[in-house]
């Protein structure tokens, strides 16, 4: 497995609307997003939407 500085870290904080995403990616670029905790006609699970978007 590789260094931390070679890994995605991920915090997530999923509230009653909004799901809150922050990344850090690899070489410290960080990124954060809001998406709707429920959306079923976009997403499944709004966690899983931001880890993958």
């Amino acid at each position: 497995m590789g260094s931390p500085e070679e890994r995605f870290h991920f915090a997530i904080d999923r509230g009653g609307t909004f799901t809150d995403v922050f990344a850090q990616c690899p070489g410290g670029h960080v990124r954060v997003l809001k998406l709707l905790s429920e959306d079923p006609a976009n997403y499944a699970d709004a966690p899983t939407e931001g880890i993958r978007r």
